[in-house]
């Protein structure tokens, strides 16, 4: 039923040695919102104004994005102790998690270390475990872009190598905003979505934390741990999103109590489309 989203409680909570930012509304059950990137901020606020009603939504920048201090160490492991360090802070012995994008590897991961603190998944245009999702998605996005706009995306990623300081600002930005063109049905009102650039994306944390998923993908050992998840997982995505659908079609098949539902007419965002 449609509601009253509630005002979200700010708050800077000093966790896992970090002044984190955090939002938290609504009352209920406790879910927590992570958002994607590596190096982006939160910017699921929507999303906790849709199931507010029926829970306490937690959100937070995390280690080194946006508002929250930017320190390392930039690994995994620490960002699944720093979700964990949250949980305890607020009092709360299990709760569902959901992710987006990068955010529904990180409570993934989050699920495999701490099961009994787990009570369910969601997870939300999810990316995948198997190393070729990359060179697919690579593919899918160039696709969704113009001719000009994909020689504009190769020619900064070639420059991006070796800029530093504004100009490597500018040309990041100017990426993000190539990239998000395609990852919604209708690029036109990309320029005015504020989460793409109201906090400068963390890249040098982008890097690390993307080499360090490929490593773990290129391991194998990924698929033996998922399928031991044993709670409730709902993968969420769109049919558009160039992130291939069937790297999530096959953790769904790895999670034993998993259901897989794609929204039609939707990309990477489905809440915004």
């Amino acid at each position: 039923m449609p509601h009253d989203a509630s005002p979200a409680r700010e708050a800077h909570l000093a966790v896992n040695g970090l002044s984190t930012w955090t939002a938290t509304q609504g009352s209920g059950p406790p879910v927590v919102l992570c958002h994607g990137g590596p190096g982006s901020y939160d910017y699921l606020e929507p999303v906790a104004a849709m199931i507010d009603g029926m829970a306490t939504v937690h959100r937070y920048d995390q280690r080194g994005c946006g508002r929250t201090e930017s320190r390392g160490p930039w690994d995994v492991r620490t960002f699944v102790d720093d979700l964990d360090a949250l949980r305890a802070h607020w009092g709360h012995g299990s709760w569902t998690l959901v992710g987006h994008s990068w955010g529904a590897m990180l409570v993934l991961l989050y699920a495999i270390r701490h099961p009994r603190r787990t009570r369910g998944l969601v997870l939300i245009s999810g990316t995948g475990i198997d190393p070729a999702w990359h060179a697919d998605y690579r593919r899918n996005r160039e696709a969704g872009l113009s001719p000009r706009e994909r020689d504009r995306l190769r020619r900064l990623e070639e420059n991006l190598a070796h800029a530093t300081g504004p100009a490597r600002a500018r040309m990041e930005r100017e990426r993000s905003r190539l990239l998000a063109r395609a990852d919604y049905v209708d690029a036109g009102p990309v320029d005015e979505l504020p989460h793409l650039d109201r906090f400068p994306a963390n890249s040098a944390l982008n890097e690390r934390l993307n080499a360090e998923l490929a490593r773990m993908e290129e391991a194998g050992g990924l698929p033996s741990q998922i399928a031991r998840v044993a709670v409730p997982t709902l993968l969420v995505d769109g049919a558009g999103d160039p992130r291939p659908r069937w790297a999530r079609a096959q953790m769904a098949r790895l999670i034993p109590a998993s259901r897989h539902a794609t929204l039609p007419g939707a990309w990477h965002y489905p809440w915004v489309e």
